[in-house]
């Protein structure tokens, strides 16, 4: 009986052990920019210039099926009616969220004299960087 909860506690312990490394692979907001930064500029660039290949060239298949080009000119048309171009943007945050990385950002568009929150999650398949959600909020579009 002793053995048995003796067994039992080194395995909790390994298992503790073994979760804790896991989590403590969390990128740095520097580590999570070098990759954010210039996949999430590329986006938008690629916004402004209404290039579809390109502004996708980064999506994991679940974001290509879920925003493929047909819903992307029925998207973006509207939001760059209401914000105007894309010009410049701020890193805010990131977080890992159920083995996701959310990155946000603060930019600024041509029509919006608001901020502008852009919100790039990132997934990650054998060490390669895929964008699984991007969302812009601002004021504008969230008026009617």
């Amino acid at each position: 009986m002793k053995l048995s909860k003796y067994l039992t506690l080194v395995i909790l312990l390994v298992s503790l052990v073994i979760l804790s490394g896991c989590s403590a692979q969390q990128l740095s907001a520097d580590e999570v920019q070098k990759f954010a930064n210039p996949i999430t500029e590329n986006m938008l660039l690629a916004m402004n210039e209404d290039d579809y290949p390109r502004f996708s060239r980064d999506f994991d298949e679940q974001m290509k099926t879920s925003l493929n080009e047909a819903q992307y000119k029925n998207t973006i048309g509207p939001i760059k009616a209401k914000i105007g171009s894309y010009l410049s943007k701020e890193f805010i945050s990131t977080e890992n969220k159920d083995g996701y990385t959310v990155v946000l950002y603060k930019a600024r568009f041509s029509q919006e004299p608001g901020d502008v929150i852009v919100r790039s999650v990132f997934s990650d398949k054998n060490g390669k960087k895929y964008i699984s959600g991007f969302w812009l909020d601002s004021p504008k579009l969230r008026s009617n």
